[in-house]
């Protein structure tokens, strides 16, 4: 078996898809550093299977991807695939070319792939299990493996002794047996738990029966107890009843006599009330007479009152009047004094104001003459103004026609701005809603498309449903199709199984010699058991070892002697034999010829067409037992068919031919044909025909649990297909449809309506740019007049200042003497006031003077009126009294005659009250009677409510109805210690507490429940057993294994250690004996030249790489790889150690394919084939082959 092809395509520096043909012997990868060498190395170690990032030099498993260059763009996925041819069948599969490849994806999804069938990660690790291959054997070594190989962790050292002893499988099936017994143990301590539940749930119910037993005893006595107490209640009540109604009847007699007796008296007592009513108006007529006459009483008493009051405020008021006389006429006196001093003040005054009066007038001459000179210039400077103002104006109405034709312009160019805007707008918005349109074109467009589609899609969903449903039905007749052909391999193995341990087929001596060890301890086995080949060649191999196959295999001359004497001495009969170890002489010239001639002849039927191989290269066997199914096969050809194999024994009859079918040739003529044997039949490796039957068993349940999965997925697959939604779907597509119809048809309203809009704003711009035109030749106009204007306003500025100079100075002249004659004007001003204050004071003394004596006449008359009213009300005064004294009289008689009549209504109302009194007691009598009647009626409802009650109870608790009884102890009958009993018995069933009155029926099934976990918790106890006892079996075949495969390891590490340094060099393996040899830890002593290092690592790199190497190659001695990867390992050896490295790899080449990468060039000269790695484009790698070996075919 070796490694014959590597594709890598998308592999870290391999862009372009490389292909690199590898055969038997020693292949070289050389170039520079960074060329890409190792990638080809970790293109196998990640096609094997390798998980760890970091052991392809990766932080992340994407990264293997070729990730591109400045030329080559990255590439969405990567994919290796490894080719090897497996002619020895070293791989379990049938197949004699094995292609695996990997893929994986920018998007973290990664697909396996096993002769281009999808597989799993587990099968191609289950593929090269304890093969030597794989990602954690020692199929691939590495420089930095040697440091971990030779380290103080000897993990990885350990797995590599563990590959070559085979031991992984025994571990894994441990590690699934632990797994198995701890899920056994959890299963155990569930059902444990469960058990000590359902006991306790057990041990309460049985309890709860035991309680709902006595519950039923205790219920059955208080049944009869309290139904013969509710029976006597009953009759009791019903007694009570009626005695009860009686009562009511006389009192409700007695009753009805009182009510006649009330409304009688009641009668009566209504006149006397009619009489009361009267009497107590006619006294109310009085009382309101008397109120009358009290009312004008207090009148008369009050205008009285105020009369005198004012009697006494009008003698105040004479006394008042006299005084103030007296003030006013000294007042009088005062006044006529202030007018005679402000007459002479006055006069005084009137000469200083006719001197003043004459200085003004000289003043008021001078200032005439100036104000005319003044009012000439103003007239002048007026004049002139109206020039200036002209100008002004005239410049100030061009400037303003110039401004407003400028605002015009701006506010036409602004509106000519706006207006473009707005068609600028509008056309956003026609684009727009040109958009939307389109928009909703493609959305009706998409949807009717979808709408189509879904359509479609309902009908293929349809299809797609009637298909799954077909699919189904197919698929549950395969299930049933893969159980029968599980089921028939099973009975198949069985009775291969049973025809091997009955040696079925065997002659009866070599059957006996097989069976007995009375005549030797050795192993014994006959031809049939110690090989086997694959199924198409089985009959043919069978045919060709037919008279072999029964021989026992026998080492020795002694060893046969022995045979042959134990069958005469029991008389067992005769058997066949085969001596190993005797081998005729082949070194003579006889011999040499006659082997030159046939192997002549072998190449000829070689060439044959329808030859198909030697019988002896057919076989598959162990190496020691190889030789002799090559002598015994010598010459034994096989070949198509029965045809060809008569024309080769006619061509060479010294062979002999076996076909397909188990038909033979033999030399000599002797022909053996017919119809096909049955497998069943055949003898040779049928211990292989089991191993191989049992082998397809898991791949036929595998593909049972796809064809389950399939179901499932398909009926999942038919569930998922809801027709009903598709269908809603639709509806909702064609709604959607309608609605952007609707929308279609409004944004084309809108873009119509913008379209028009934009005409209309552009016949506004026409005529807005036509007047911004007018204003612009306007304002151009306009500039040039103002400059006239501005120049004219500047001449006359000038002449205007110079008019107002000649005026400022006139007006400075008049002012001053305006100053003077104000002056004068002031002091005649001054004057003048205060002969105008004396006027006014001597006018406003004889106004006071004047008043004054008006008011003294006043007072007098007031003086004199106020004598006359004072008498008047004296007399008033005298008129009121008499009449006060007439009111007191009538009021008098009035309240004589309202006692007389208050009299008379207090008899009338003794009389009424008799009458009530009576009418009182008879109500009293009556309530008493109502009352009596009222307790009678709720006794009567209680006992009613309380028999009702009664019968529901009886009812609702027995499910009787309550029937009235004669009892003649009724009397005599204790119903009060029969209740206590009742009592009593409920009280003993409430302590009880909750009854659960199925518990006999919850018990029996938790009971049942309890025995079936007690059987299951034993199985669970004898299953735990049997793992432990398969896990210590395990650990026994295992580590059994493991010991042999590590002592002749060692043997031949120091052999070789030896080989690769000195013979008297010392070297060993040591493993710790005091611990698991699956677990223990292995060191490894390597003290080569003498030395003596405490440790290994103290060793040259070189001598580390030497010591690795005898190890490595120790463990193919014992289990050789089909395939080694040496990736750089030489780089520390010098070329005395490289000569002998290369020397070693040579040795071995013959049974291991060896792929080296390496920089040296005695190690490049060992090599049968090279491959140089490239970069000739930068970051791309590429191959360039070298042939030194005429059979490498090149990519």
């Amino acid at each position: 078996m070796y490694l014959s092809k590597l594709e890598i395509f998308g592999f870290k520096s391999f862009a372009n898809r490389t292909q690199i043909n590898f055969t038997k012997g020693i292949t070289g990868i050389v170039g520079p550093n960074g060329c890409g060498k190792t990638n080809i190395v970790d293109a196998i170690r990640w096609c094997l299977g390798e998980q760890k990032s970091s052991t392809l030099r990766s932080d992340k498993m994407e990264n293997v991807i070729f990730n591109g260059t400045k030329l080559k763009k990255s590439m969405g996925m990567s994919e290796v695939s490894l080719t090897m041819v497996n002619d020895e069948g070293l791989l379990p599969t049938e197949y004699s070319e094995v292609t695996i490849t990997r893929r994986i994806f920018r998007s973290g999804e990664s697909e396996y792939l096993l002769n281009k069938n999808l597989c799993r990660l587990k099968d191609i690790t289950n593929l090269f299990m304890d093969t030597g291959m794989g990602t954690n054997a020692y199929s691939v070594i590495e420089l930095k493996m040697i440091e971990t190989i030779l380290s103080s962790k000897a993990d990885e050292r350990r797995r590599m002794f563990e590959e070559a002893a085979g031991v992984n499988k025994y571990k894994l099936r441990r590690r699934l047996a632990l797994k198995k017994l701890d899920e056994v143990k959890s299963d155990l301590t569930r059902v444990n738990d469960i058990v000590s539940e359902v006991e306790k749930q057990v041990r309460s119910l049985e309890r709860q029966a035991k309680k709902a037993d006595k519950y039923n005893q205790i219920q059955s006595v208080l049944r009869e107890k309290e139904l013969d107490w509710a029976e006597r209640e009953y009759a009791l009540s019903n007694a009570n009843i009626l005695r009860f109604t009686s009562q009511i009847e006389g009192f409700k007699t007695k009753k009805n006599i009182i009510d006649f007796e009330i409304r009688k008296t009641e009668n009566d007592l209504i006149e006397f009330r009619n009489k009361i009513s009267e009497v107590d108006s006619e006294l109310s007529s009085k009382r309101l007479e008397i109120s009358n006459e009290t009312n004008l009483l207090h009148s008369v008493k009050q205008k009285i009152s105020v009369s005198e009051e004012r009697l006494k405020s009008l003698t105040t008021n004479i006394e008042r009047y006299k005084q103030e006389l007296e003030e006013l006429r000294l007042q009088n006196d005062e006044i006529d004094e202030t007018i005679l001093e402000n007459k002479s003040k006055i006069e005084t005054l009137n000469r200083s104001n006719s001197e003043i009066e004459e200085k003004l007038s000289e003043s008021e001459s001078h200032v005439t003459e100036l104000k005319v000179e003044v009012e000439e210039k103003q007239k002048n400077l007026r004049s002139y103004n109206e020039v200036v103002i002209e100008i002004y104006k005239k410049e100030e109405s061009k400037k303003t026609s110039l401004a407003n034709a400028q605002l015009s312009l701006q506010k036409n160019d602004e509106q000519i701005s706006l207006l473009n805007k707005k068609i600028q707008n509008l056309t956003n918005n026609i684009a727009k809603t040109v958009g939307y349109l389109e928009n909703l074109e493609n959305e009706k467009t998409a949807l009717s498309k979808s709408l189509e589609e879904s359509e479609a899609k309902f009908v293929s969903k349809q299809k797609e449903k009637e298909s799954l449903e077909k699919k189904l039905g197919k698929l549950k007749e395969n299930e049933l199709d893969q159980k029968s052909a599980i089921g028939n391999l099973k009975n198949k193995i069985d009775f291969l199984q049973t025809l091997i341990t009955n040696l079925e087929g065997i002659s009866k001596g070599s059957k006996v010699l097989l069976d007995s060890r009375g005549w030797t301890d050795k192993d014994k086995n006959i031809f049939a058991d110690v090989g086997s080949s694959q199924e198409k060649y089985r009959f043919a191999v069978e045919a060709s070892l037919k008279n072999v196959l029964n021989n026992l295999l026998i080492e020795n001359i002694d060893d046969l002697n022995k045979a042959v004497e134990y069958l005469n001495r029991n008389n067992l009969g005769k058997a066949s034999f085969y001596l190993l170890n005797n081998e005729p002489d082949t070194n003579t010239i006889s011999s040499k010829l006659s082997n030159y001639i046939i192997n002549r002849k072998r190449k000829k039927i070689a060439r044959e067409a329808s030859f198909i191989n030697w019988t002896s290269l057919l076989v598959e066997t162990e190496d020691k037992w190889k030789p002799y199914f090559d002598k015994v096969l010598s010459n034994k050809a096989v070949v198509s068919d029965l045809k060809t194999a008569l024309l080769l024994s006619k061509k060479y009859p010294e062979f002999s031919y076996a076909t397909l079918n188990g038909d033979i040739v033999e030399k000599g003529g002797i022909i053996e044909a017919g119809s096909e044997p049955k497998l069943d039949d055949t003898l040779f490796g049928r211990k292989q025909l089991v191993e191989n039957l049992k082998n397809e068993i898991p791949v036929l349940e595998q593909k049972l649990k796809e064809i389950q999965a399939e179901i499932d997925s398909t009926e999942r697959a038919i569930s998922s297909i809801d027709l009903k939604v598709i269908s809603e779907e639709g509806k909702m597509l064609i709604n959607d449809i309608n609605n952007i119809e609707k929308q279609l048809n409004q944004f084309e309203f809108e873009k119509n309506k913008s379209t028009e809009e934009i005409d209309k704003t552009q016949d506004q711009i026409k005529e807005f740019a036509g007047e911004s035109n007018r204003l612009n030749n306007l304002i151009e106009i306009l500039t040039k007049e103002i400059a006239i204007v501005e120049e004219e306003k500047s001449t006359a500025d000038k002449k205007h200042n110079e008019l107002e100079t000649y005026l400022r100075s006139s007006e400075e002249k008049l002012a001053h003497s305006v100053q003077n004659q104000n002056q004068y004007r002031l002091e005649l001003e001054r004057i003048n006031g205060q002969i105008q204050n004396s006027d006014n004071s001597i006018e406003r003394a004889e106004k006071t003077r004047e008043n004054v004596s008006a008011t003294i006449d006043k007072r007098i008359t007031q003086i004199d009126s106020t004598k006359t009213e004072i008498e008047e009300i004296k007399t008033s005064l005298t008129e009121m009294q008499r009449e006060l004294d007439e009111i007191n009289g009538r009021r008098n008689v009035l309240i004589q005659q309202e006692n007389e009549i208050e009299e008379k209504l207090k008899e009338l109302k003794t009389e009424a009250s008799k009458y009530e009194s009576a009418v009182t007691e008879m109500r009293n009598e009556r309530q008493e009677l109502s009352d009596s009647i009222h307790e009678i009626d709720i006794k009567l409802n209680e006992l009613r409510i309380r028999l009702e009650g009664l019968k529901d109870h009886i009812r609702e608790e027995y499910n009787l109805e309550l029937e009235l009884k004669e009892f003649t102890d009724l009397d005599e009958f204790n119903f009060s210690d029969t209740k206590s009993e009742i009592e009593n018995l409920k009280s003993q069933l409430k302590n009880l507490g909750p009854i659960n009155l199925l518990a006999y029926s919850e018990y029996e099934e938790e009971k049942e429940r309890m025995d079936f976990l007690h059987k299951q918790r034993d199985d669970l106890i004898d299953s735990e057993k049997d793992l432990v006892k398969t896990i210590h079996d395990i650990n026994e075949t295992a580590q059994e294994k493991f010991k042999e495969t590590f002592e002749e390891i060692r043997a031949n590490f120091v052999k070789i250690f030896r080989t690769l340094f000195d013979p008297g060099d010392e070297a060993d393996l040591v493993i710790d004996e005091n611990e698991d040899p699956l677990e223990s830890k292995i060191e490894i002593i390597a003290k080569p030249k003498g030395k003596r290092p405490t440790s290994i690592e103290l060793l040259s790199g070189g001598e580390k790489t030497l010591t690795a190497t005898a190890l490595l190659f120790a463990i193919y001695l014992v289990k050789p790889s089909p395939f080694c990867i040496l990736d750089e390992v030489d780089a520390p050896l010098d070329d005395a150690n490289i000569d002998r490295f290369t020397k070693l790899i040579k040795e071995f080449s013959s049974k291991t394919q060896f792929i080296i990468v390496t920089h040296n060039k005695r190690t490049m000269e060992s090599a049968e084939n090279m491959y140089g790695v490239t970069m000739q484009e930068e970051g791309v790698s590429k191959l360039a082959a070298v042939q030194f070996n005429e059979d490498l075919p090149v990519n």
